[in-house]
């Protein structure tokens, strides 16, 4: 409550003056002629000032002037024809005046002092707020505004002017209280739910394996979700914890890497020259963030109702693999080998004495292929280097074989060898190619190099198109490499010609001498090879005779001239006449050096 006193220089004088009345007496009752007279001139008076102030009528002893004009007006004006008359003429000797009372103030000056008064007792109402302090939170209390409209207080003020006297005038204003938005006790609600959610958080991977270790990096920390936490006007309170979407993404888009994994198709363990168990397989996982961020923040408006949540499962698409463990528990049974090659070779230089067919054997035995699965030679192997026991190998360089040529050199004869068993199962075949020169150990046109050189490689690949896994079982020995290949029998068929030759190019067998060498002897050192083309043809049918595959492979052998390289002749040796003694003649021929084996 506000009281003023207002200052005397908002106050005009008041002006009131006694009215005077006088009465004049009319002469002798016997002038009617006079009387006549009056008369008449009243009715003119009347009626010339029909509708306005009689003359003779003031106010105040002055004009008449609005607001005063009513009072004005009804002088005169009674409704007796002959008191009106008299009156008339009365007011022309003696005129009338009305007492007039002027309550009279500076209107500007009172709205100033109003808008003034308004201003001062203004105080605007503070919003309680949480301010948080690390992973507290604390309260700023709410404080009440108050507030006068200046119109109110003018009103207020001419009223008090009017009606009192003006050496005394007291006003009494009575303040508008505003209350803030946000009340203290908002604030607390805020603090106490944002306090709840602040707490450790572990995120759990669905499916997960029961044997893996949980990362750090899937415990949020009570600092981490305080970071989140700002405060301001929500639905429907007027004030509460906001959880940006935004910071939340962030911090769980790294946890991809955690989280995500490729699907691992299960796998057949080998014992002896079969089959063992199962050895289970993995889903593949995806971490859906987005999801996931629309899940964290459930939980914590969860948790600020007051529900216990100390964990929480990530949103994340799961694959299956090719193979699932259950799948390849129900085949393990009626698993059988269902098609085998083997190929026979000359251990040596050229194949580092078996090593270099034997150590990819040993890779690639074991492999399972879930139906639809790609098979790459080259994909399949291990490290090739010679800290796993390769050697420098035959290679064939520029149309010519080198004996140590490459390393690894001689591996051509075990993708061959499982060519051969994948092709006669009537799997679908991807990359093949023959060597540069045709090798008798392999079968005519069904052979199938392997190289890699910089910016090329040379695969063998195939796929299991099939409705069963299969395993590939490898065997490596000096001399012997075999490939075997387990599934369930599927009933298909494979029909193979005869290879088709044409095209016939006979190499030649050239001997060159080397100085370098000693007279009498000589080295091989390339073969001949006659060069001509080969086409084999397949047809494969499923159980119901429906040809699943019909495949030429076109081979094209090139020509290689042999090489021998001599020391020349071998010195004449001594006649018997010419030795001490008698005898017959003695010849000696260089013992021939054996060829060495094809690059592949």
């Amino acid at each position: 409550m506000t009281t003023i006193t207002l200052p005397r220089r908002l106050v005009r004088p008041v002006a009131s003056r006694p009215a005077r009345r006088s009465l004049l007496l009319g002469l002798a009752a016997g002038i009617v002629a006079g009387l006549l007279l009056l008369i008449g001139v009243s009715l003119a008076i009347g009626i010339a000032n029909a509708g306005q102030v009689m003359p003779g009528v003031r106010i105040g002893g002055h004009g008449v002037q609005a607001p005063n004009v009513d009072a004005a007006l009804a002088v005169a004006r009674g409704g007796d024809p002959v008191g009106e008359g008299i009156a008339r003429l009365r007011n022309l000797f003696h005129p009338v005046s009305i007492p007039v009372t002027i309550r009279g103030y500076d209107e500007a000056a009172v709205e100033r002092l109003a808008a003034a008064l308004a201003e001062r007792v203004e105080v605007l109402p503070a919003d309680a707020q949480v301010v948080k302090d690390g992973v507290q939170f604390k309260v700023t209390p709410s404080r009440d505004g108050r507030a006068l409209e200046a119109s109110t207080a003018s009103s207020a003020i001419a009223a008090a002017l009017a009606a009192a006297d003006p050496a005394d005038v007291r006003v009494t204003l009575e303040p508008a209280v505003s209350e803030p938005m946000v009340s203290t006790a908002d604030a607390w609600r805020a603090a106490r739910a944002a306090q709840r959610m602040t707490a450790t958080l572990t995120l759990a991977i669905p499916a997960a394996d029961e044997g893996e270790e949980p990362d750090p990096a899937l415990t949020l920390k009570p600092e981490t979700i305080a970071a989140w936490i700002s405060f301001g006007a929500t639905e429907p309170a007027p004030y509460g914890v906001i959880l940006s979407p935004a910071p939340l993404a962030a911090a769980l888009q790294p946890l991809a890497e955690v989280v995500d994994q490729e699907p691992v198709s299960a796998r057949f363990a080998v014992a002896g020259s079969g089959l063992g168990g199962v050895i289970a397989g993995q889903d593949g996982r995806t971490l859906l963030v987005s999801e996931s961020v629309q899940s964290l923040v459930a939980t914590l408006e969860a948790r600020a109702a007051g529900r216990t949540r100390s964990s929480m499962l990530l949103d994340v698409r799961l694959q299956e693999p090719g193979l699932t463990t259950a799948e390849a528990q129900a085949a393990l049974p009626n698993m059988r080998m269902v098609s085998t090659w083997t190929t026979n070779y000359v251990p040596g230089v050229s194949n580092g004495f078996g090593v270099n067919i034997s150590i990819p054997a040993h890779d690639i035995d074991g492999t399972t292929l879930a139906p639809g699965d790609w098979f790459s030679f080259w994909g399949g192997l291990g490290p090739i280097n010679t800290a796993r026991g390769y050697t420098q190998g035959g290679a064939i360089i520029n149309g010519r074989s080198e004996p140590e040529g490459a390393l690894a050199g001689g591996i051509c004869s075990t993708s061959t060898t499982l060519f051969n068993a994948a092709m006669r199962l009537g799997l679908e075949i991807g990359d093949r190619d023959n060597h540069y020169y045709f090798i008798d150990r392999y079968p005519t046109g069904l052979d199938a190099t392997v190289f890699q050189s910089e910016g090329f490689t040379q695969d063998m690949t195939f796929r299991n198109d099939t409705s069963q896994p299969l395993v590939i079982r490898g065997f490596g020995s000096p001399g012997r490499v075999t490939f075997q290949i387990w599934s369930v029998p599927s009933g298909r068929t494979v029909a193979l010609s005869n290879a088709t030759v044409s095209n016939h190019r006979p190499a030649t067998d050239t001997t060159r001498e080397d100085p370098d060498m000693a007279p009498g002897t000589s080295k091989r050192i390339e073969s001949p090879h006659n060069g001509f083309d080969a086409s084999v043809s397949r047809t494969v049918r499923d159980a119901a005779g429906t040809v699943v595959h019909q495949n030429t492979w076109f081979s094209d052998y090139r020509p290689v001239n042999g090489i021998v390289l001599s020391g020349g002749a071998a010195p004449v040796p001594p006649t018997a006449a010419e030795g001490t003694g008698g005898g017959g003649t003695t010849e000696t021929s260089p013992s021939p050096s054996p060829s060495p084996a094809p690059a592949d």
